[in-house]
Protein backbone atom coordinates (compact mmCIF):
# COMPACT_ATOMS: atom_id res chain seq x y z
CA UNK A 1 0.00 0.00 0.00
CA UNK A 2 1.30 3.45 -0.89
CA UNK A 3 2.33 5.65 2.02
CA UNK A 4 0.34 8.77 2.97
CA UNK A 5 3.12 11.01 1.66
CA UNK A 6 3.24 9.13 -1.62
CA UNK A 7 -0.52 9.45 -1.99
CA UNK A 8 -0.38 13.19 -1.29
CA UNK A 9 2.39 13.59 -3.84
CA UNK A 10 0.31 11.71 -6.37
CA UNK A 11 -2.71 13.91 -5.69
CA UNK A 12 -0.65 17.09 -5.92
CA UNK A 13 0.96 15.98 -9.18
CA UNK A 14 -2.43 15.09 -10.61
CA UNK A 15 -3.82 18.52 -9.75
CA UNK A 16 -0.77 20.25 -11.18
CA UNK A 17 -1.13 18.42 -14.47
CA UNK A 18 -4.81 19.31 -14.55
CA UNK A 19 -3.86 22.97 -14.15
CA UNK A 20 -1.31 23.03 -16.96
CA UNK A 21 -3.53 22.49 -19.93
CA UNK A 22 -0.68 22.47 -22.44
CA UNK A 23 0.53 19.19 -21.02
CA UNK A 24 -2.71 17.29 -20.86
CA UNK A 25 -4.39 17.91 -24.19
CA UNK A 26 -5.31 14.76 -26.08
CA UNK A 27 -3.62 14.07 -29.40
CA UNK A 28 -7.03 14.32 -31.03
CA UNK A 29 -7.41 17.98 -30.02
CA UNK A 30 -7.79 20.45 -32.90
CA UNK A 31 -4.58 22.41 -33.34
CA UNK A 32 -3.77 25.06 -35.91
CA UNK A 33 -0.36 25.89 -37.37
CA UNK A 34 0.77 29.45 -36.62
CA UNK A 35 1.93 31.10 -39.84
CA UNK A 36 5.60 32.08 -39.91
CA UNK A 37 4.42 35.44 -41.27
CA UNK A 38 2.69 35.96 -37.92
CA UNK A 39 5.78 35.07 -35.87
CA UNK A 40 8.71 37.27 -34.84
CA UNK A 41 11.86 35.66 -33.44
CA UNK A 42 13.79 37.76 -30.93
CA UNK A 43 17.32 36.60 -30.20
CA UNK A 44 17.97 38.09 -26.79
CA UNK A 45 21.05 38.28 -24.59
CA UNK A 46 21.41 38.95 -20.88
CA UNK A 47 24.19 40.99 -19.30
CA UNK A 48 26.39 37.88 -19.02
CA UNK A 49 26.11 37.15 -22.73
CA UNK A 50 23.77 34.18 -22.40
CA UNK A 51 21.47 34.00 -25.42
CA UNK A 52 17.98 32.68 -25.99
CA UNK A 53 15.11 32.82 -28.47
CA UNK A 54 11.78 34.45 -27.64
CA UNK A 55 8.98 34.12 -30.20
CA UNK A 56 6.11 36.60 -30.55
CA UNK A 57 2.80 36.06 -32.32
CA UNK A 58 1.45 39.22 -33.93
CA UNK A 59 -2.17 40.21 -33.34
CA UNK A 60 -2.91 41.24 -36.94
CA UNK A 61 -6.63 40.51 -36.54
CA UNK A 62 -7.01 43.06 -33.73
CA UNK A 63 -4.43 45.84 -34.04
CA UNK A 64 -3.40 45.74 -37.70
CA UNK A 65 -1.73 49.16 -37.83
CA UNK A 66 0.50 48.52 -34.84
CA UNK A 67 1.31 44.98 -35.97
CA UNK A 68 2.21 46.28 -39.43
CA UNK A 69 4.50 48.91 -37.89
CA UNK A 70 6.31 46.32 -35.78
CA UNK A 71 6.70 44.02 -38.78
CA UNK A 72 8.11 46.94 -40.79
CA UNK A 73 10.61 47.78 -38.06
CA UNK A 74 11.72 44.16 -37.84
CA UNK A 75 12.23 43.94 -41.60
CA UNK A 76 14.27 47.15 -41.50
CA UNK A 77 16.45 45.72 -38.66
CA UNK A 78 15.51 48.60 -36.37
CA UNK A 79 15.68 46.53 -33.18
CA UNK A 80 18.96 44.74 -33.84
CA UNK A 81 21.35 45.61 -31.02
CA UNK A 82 18.88 47.71 -29.02
CA UNK A 83 18.54 47.21 -25.24
CA UNK A 84 15.88 46.30 -22.73
CA UNK A 85 16.36 49.63 -20.98
CA UNK A 86 13.39 49.67 -18.58
CA UNK A 87 12.82 46.47 -16.64
CA UNK A 88 10.69 46.26 -13.51
CA UNK A 89 10.60 42.84 -11.87
CA UNK A 90 7.17 41.19 -12.09
CA UNK A 91 5.80 44.00 -14.27
CA UNK A 92 7.43 45.01 -17.55
CA UNK A 93 10.39 44.68 -19.90
CA UNK A 94 10.63 47.66 -22.25
CA UNK A 95 12.92 47.65 -25.28
CA UNK A 96 13.89 50.09 -27.99
CA UNK A 97 15.96 53.23 -28.32
CA UNK A 98 16.27 55.05 -24.97
CA UNK A 99 15.68 58.79 -25.00
CA UNK A 100 18.91 60.71 -25.48
CA UNK A 101 20.83 57.71 -26.79
CA UNK A 102 21.84 56.85 -30.33
CA UNK A 103 22.66 53.55 -31.93
CA UNK A 104 24.81 52.77 -34.98
CA UNK A 105 22.05 50.66 -36.49
CA UNK A 106 19.27 53.16 -35.84
CA UNK A 107 17.57 54.09 -39.07
CA UNK A 108 17.87 57.69 -40.18
CA UNK A 109 14.13 57.91 -40.38
CA UNK A 110 11.29 59.40 -38.41
CA UNK A 111 8.28 57.20 -37.79
CA UNK A 112 4.89 58.88 -37.47
CA UNK A 113 2.95 58.25 -34.29
CA UNK A 114 0.44 55.43 -34.41
CA UNK A 115 -3.26 56.02 -33.78
CA UNK A 116 -4.75 54.50 -30.65
CA UNK A 117 -5.87 50.91 -31.32
CA UNK A 118 -7.23 50.34 -27.84
CA UNK A 119 -10.55 48.64 -28.72
CA UNK A 120 -12.83 47.83 -31.65
CA UNK A 121 -16.46 46.82 -32.25
CA UNK A 122 -17.30 43.21 -31.38
CA UNK A 123 -17.36 41.13 -34.55
CA UNK A 124 -20.03 38.45 -34.46
CA UNK A 125 -18.20 36.29 -37.01
CA UNK A 126 -15.08 35.92 -34.83
CA UNK A 127 -14.45 32.48 -33.22
CA UNK A 128 -15.04 33.74 -29.69
CA UNK A 129 -15.19 31.57 -26.56
CA UNK A 130 -16.59 33.26 -23.41
CA UNK A 131 -14.81 32.56 -20.13
CA UNK A 132 -16.23 34.79 -17.40
CA UNK A 133 -19.04 37.30 -17.13
CA UNK A 134 -18.89 40.01 -14.51
CA UNK A 135 -15.11 40.34 -14.66
CA UNK A 136 -13.52 43.05 -12.51
CA UNK A 137 -12.66 45.26 -15.52
CA UNK A 138 -15.01 43.99 -18.21
CA UNK A 139 -18.58 42.84 -18.63
CA UNK A 140 -17.17 39.62 -20.02
CA UNK A 141 -13.82 37.99 -20.82
CA UNK A 142 -13.02 35.27 -23.30
CA UNK A 143 -10.64 34.00 -25.97
CA UNK A 144 -10.60 35.15 -29.57
CA UNK A 145 -8.19 33.33 -31.89
CA UNK A 146 -5.90 32.45 -29.00
CA UNK A 147 -5.80 35.94 -27.47
CA UNK A 148 -7.44 36.88 -24.16
CA UNK A 149 -10.01 39.63 -24.72
CA UNK A 150 -12.43 41.72 -22.71
CA UNK A 151 -15.84 42.86 -23.91
CA UNK A 152 -18.28 45.55 -22.78
CA UNK A 153 -20.96 47.67 -24.45
CA UNK A 154 -20.32 46.19 -27.88
CA UNK A 155 -16.56 46.80 -27.74
CA UNK A 156 -13.65 44.36 -27.48
CA UNK A 157 -9.99 44.75 -26.47
CA UNK A 158 -6.89 42.66 -25.79
CA UNK A 159 -6.21 42.03 -22.10
CA UNK A 160 -2.85 42.73 -20.46
CA UNK A 161 -2.14 39.23 -19.23
CA UNK A 162 1.50 38.23 -18.63
CA UNK A 163 3.49 37.89 -21.89
CA UNK A 164 1.28 40.33 -23.79
CA UNK A 165 3.22 42.92 -25.79
CA UNK A 166 2.21 46.55 -26.26
CA UNK A 167 3.70 49.60 -27.95
CA UNK A 168 5.05 52.14 -25.46
CA UNK A 169 3.65 55.69 -25.50
CA UNK A 170 3.57 58.90 -23.48
CA UNK A 171 0.49 60.68 -22.11
CA UNK A 172 -0.83 61.29 -25.63
CA UNK A 173 -2.85 58.18 -26.60
CA UNK A 174 -1.69 58.54 -30.21
CA UNK A 175 2.05 58.79 -29.52
CA UNK A 176 3.37 55.22 -29.86
CA UNK A 177 6.13 54.86 -32.46
CA UNK A 178 8.82 52.14 -32.02
CA UNK A 179 9.53 51.09 -28.42
CA UNK A 180 7.63 48.10 -27.07
CA UNK A 181 6.98 46.47 -23.70
CA UNK A 182 6.45 42.85 -22.64
CA UNK A 183 4.18 42.31 -19.65
CA UNK A 184 5.29 39.99 -16.83
CA UNK A 185 4.22 38.92 -13.37
CA UNK A 186 0.85 39.99 -12.00
CA UNK A 187 -1.44 40.95 -14.86
CA UNK A 188 -1.38 44.78 -15.19
CA UNK A 189 -5.06 45.01 -16.11
CA UNK A 190 -5.13 48.77 -15.40
CA UNK A 191 -3.47 49.14 -18.82
CA UNK A 192 -6.42 47.54 -20.62
CA UNK A 193 -7.90 49.87 -23.26
CA UNK A 194 -4.99 52.25 -22.70
CA UNK A 195 -2.26 50.73 -24.88
CA UNK A 196 -1.85 49.30 -28.37
CA UNK A 197 -1.44 45.58 -27.65
CA UNK A 198 -0.06 43.94 -30.78
CA UNK A 199 1.47 40.56 -29.88
CA UNK A 200 1.93 37.84 -27.28
CA UNK A 201 4.92 35.72 -26.33
CA UNK A 202 4.24 32.15 -27.44
CA UNK A 203 7.67 30.58 -26.98
CA UNK A 204 10.76 31.12 -24.84
CA UNK A 205 9.18 33.32 -22.16
CA UNK A 206 11.53 31.84 -19.57
CA UNK A 207 14.47 33.50 -21.36
CA UNK A 208 13.10 36.87 -20.30
CA UNK A 209 13.71 35.98 -16.66
CA UNK A 210 17.46 36.27 -17.25
CA UNK A 211 17.36 39.92 -18.28
CA UNK A 212 18.76 42.44 -15.74
CA UNK A 213 16.21 44.36 -13.68
CA UNK A 214 16.24 48.05 -12.88
CA UNK A 215 15.41 49.66 -9.55
CA UNK A 216 11.74 50.42 -8.96
CA UNK A 217 12.75 53.73 -7.39
CA UNK A 218 14.11 54.85 -10.77
CA UNK A 219 11.15 53.50 -12.72
CA UNK A 220 13.12 50.44 -13.77
CA UNK A 221 15.39 52.49 -16.05
CA UNK A 222 18.80 50.97 -16.75
CA UNK A 223 21.33 53.55 -17.96
CA UNK A 224 23.83 52.94 -20.74
CA UNK A 225 26.51 52.48 -18.08
CA UNK A 226 24.61 49.63 -16.42
CA UNK A 227 24.44 46.00 -17.47
CA UNK A 228 21.42 45.64 -19.74
CA UNK A 229 19.81 42.88 -21.70
CA UNK A 230 19.65 43.34 -25.46
CA UNK A 231 17.91 42.27 -28.64
CA UNK A 232 20.67 40.77 -30.78
CA UNK A 233 18.31 40.33 -33.71
CA UNK A 234 14.62 40.42 -34.57
CA UNK A 235 13.39 38.44 -37.58
CA UNK A 236 10.08 37.46 -39.09
CA UNK A 237 9.62 33.72 -39.31
CA UNK A 238 9.45 34.03 -43.09
CA UNK A 239 12.92 35.60 -43.10
CA UNK A 240 14.51 32.56 -41.49
CA UNK A 241 15.61 29.35 -43.23
CA UNK A 242 13.28 26.43 -42.62
CA UNK A 243 15.87 24.82 -40.35
CA UNK A 244 15.63 27.81 -37.97
CA UNK A 245 11.85 28.07 -37.91
CA UNK A 246 9.80 26.62 -35.06
CA UNK A 247 6.71 24.70 -36.19
CA UNK A 248 4.38 26.15 -33.56
CA UNK A 249 0.71 25.30 -33.23
CA UNK A 250 -2.01 26.83 -31.10
CA UNK A 251 -5.04 25.00 -29.86
CA UNK A 252 -8.25 26.43 -31.27
CA UNK A 253 -9.86 28.25 -28.36
CA UNK A 254 -13.33 27.77 -29.86
CA UNK A 255 -12.89 23.99 -29.99
CA UNK A 256 -14.85 21.49 -27.90
CA UNK A 257 -11.66 20.26 -26.24
CA UNK A 258 -10.69 23.73 -25.10
CA UNK A 259 -14.16 24.38 -23.73
CA UNK A 260 -14.03 21.06 -21.87
CA UNK A 261 -10.76 22.20 -20.33
CA UNK A 262 -12.47 25.39 -19.17
CA UNK A 263 -15.22 23.34 -17.56
CA UNK A 264 -12.69 21.15 -15.75
CA UNK A 265 -11.03 24.28 -14.44
CA UNK A 266 -14.39 25.57 -13.17
CA UNK A 267 -15.23 22.35 -11.38
CA UNK A 268 -11.78 21.56 -9.92
CA UNK A 269 -12.97 17.99 -9.94
CA UNK A 270 -9.65 16.41 -8.97
CA UNK A 271 -9.70 14.92 -5.46
CA UNK A 272 -6.71 17.07 -4.50
CA UNK A 273 -9.00 20.09 -4.18
CA UNK A 274 -10.88 20.29 -0.88
CA UNK A 275 -12.20 23.78 -1.63
CA UNK A 276 -13.62 23.78 -5.14
CA UNK A 277 -13.87 27.54 -5.57
CA UNK A 278 -16.93 29.37 -6.88
CA UNK A 279 -16.68 28.33 -10.52
CA UNK A 280 -15.28 31.66 -11.69
CA UNK A 281 -12.19 31.85 -13.88
CA UNK A 282 -9.46 34.48 -14.14
CA UNK A 283 -8.79 34.95 -17.85
CA UNK A 284 -5.08 35.62 -17.22
CA UNK A 285 -4.66 32.39 -15.27
CA UNK A 286 -5.62 30.24 -18.22
CA UNK A 287 -3.60 30.97 -21.34
CA UNK A 288 -4.18 29.42 -24.75
CA UNK A 289 -1.98 26.33 -25.30
CA UNK A 290 0.86 26.52 -27.83
CA UNK A 291 3.09 23.56 -28.72
CA UNK A 292 5.72 22.40 -31.17
CA UNK A 293 4.18 20.39 -33.96
CA UNK A 294 6.74 17.65 -33.29
CA UNK A 295 5.22 17.17 -29.82
CA UNK A 296 1.85 16.06 -31.12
Amino acid sequence: MASTSSRLLKLWSSALLLGISQLVQADTSPWQDISQQQLVYLQVSDAAGREGTVVLQLADAFTPLTSARFRQLVQQRFYDGLPFYRVIDQFVLQAGLPEGESHPQQLKKSYPALPAEFSWPVRSADPYTPVQSGDLLAEETGFNQGFAVGRAKGREWLIHCPNLVNMARDANPASATTDFAIMQGQAPRHLDQNMNVFARVVWGAEKLNLLPRGEKASGGILSAQQRRGAILSARLGTELPASKQLALQQQLTNSADFQQMLQRRRERADEFYQYKGNGKLDICYLGAPVRLKSEQ
